[in-house]
């Protein structure tokens, strides 16, 4: 942990001098949109944009795209029948996912009137295991459960999030947009002092995206295998020395709910490939 905890107090007082490297003209990029005027950002860049050229490659190429295994294992699960019921999950949507729900991931995080809850995409799954299949839920962030959403995530690859945080949902979108601007951690940090404010500047070796949570669940090559958003959250807490938190907390669903919102102008492009 001190290796990491030295690159941050190296990264703050670079920050502080003024002299951290900004990547050229980030507002000028290639693939950049028109924010909402409710957004904190002027303009929404894809995370990809920050990536070097060879890993932006390597995402783009479904046959070279090391997440794919997954997708093509979640596709699998897709057509298995589990559980008392004797069903499979296409029975309910059909054998074609790619017309019966190709864009519902995009959806997601939504209040459901069922449970009466802001739920997410993992928790939508699980619901229809045990309600519908009569299957045993599955741990969230296991590999099934990562291939599963990363399936769906990549039926509705090229959609706009349509997540709707009016209505019921509104107080756990403002409680995400509170955490994402709340210092934490033993560095005192936020996401915003990163994602809104630094963005296209250098922290080591990589360049800070605007935190875009499009791509998720994605590849890291660094860990050789798929890792989940709230994954990346914990990564995250640990860089500012604060406690992370389990899968589908409810300050994880917040947060994920609040950044889709904020990229909602941009399209979905999982399964992605990050260092």
């Amino acid at each position: 942990m001190q290796p990491i905890l030295g690159v941050w107090l190296v990264f703050l007082l670079v920050s502080a001098l003024g002299i951290i490297s900004a990547s050229a003209q980030t507002d000028a990029r290639a693939h950049a949109s028109a924010a909402a005027s409710a957004s904190p950002l002027k303009r929404l860049i894809p995370g990809e944009e920050f990536l070097p050229a060879a890993l932006r490659a390597l995402q783009a190429d479904d046959f070279d795209n090391p997440a794919f295994p997954f997708v093509e294992a979640g596709e699998m699960a897709w057509s298995k029948q589990e559980g008392t019921a004797g069903k499979a999950c296409q029975d309910c949507h059909g054998a074609d996912a790619r017309n019966s729900i190709k864009r519902a991931a995009a959806s997601y995080p939504k209040f459901a009137p069922d449970v009466k809850e802001v739920i997410t995409l993992q928790s939508r799954i699980n619901l229809c295991r045990v309600n519908n299949l009569h299957a045993a839920a599955l741990p969230a962030g296991s590999d099934q459960m990562v291939a599963m959403v990363a399936y769906l995530r990549w039926l509705a690859r090229g959609a706009l999030p349509s997540v709707d945080v009016t209505g019921p949902g509104a107080p756990v979108f403002e409680r995400g947009r509170t955490l994402f601007q709340s210092k934490t951690g033993l560095l005192r940090l936020s996401c915003a002092q990163c994602h809104d404010e630094r963005y296209g500047q250098k922290f080591g070796a990589d360049t800070l995206s605007q935190g875009h949570p499009l791509a998720y669940p994605v590849y890291s090559n660094s860990m050789g295998r798929l890792i989940s958003l709230h994954e990346r959250f914990r990564m995250c807490n640990q860089l500012t020395r604060a406690e992370g938190q389990a899968e589908d907390s409810p300050d994880y669903v917040a947060l994920e709910y609040y950044l889709t919102w904020r990229a909602k102008d941009l399209p979905l492009t999982a399964p992605g490939v990050r260092p």
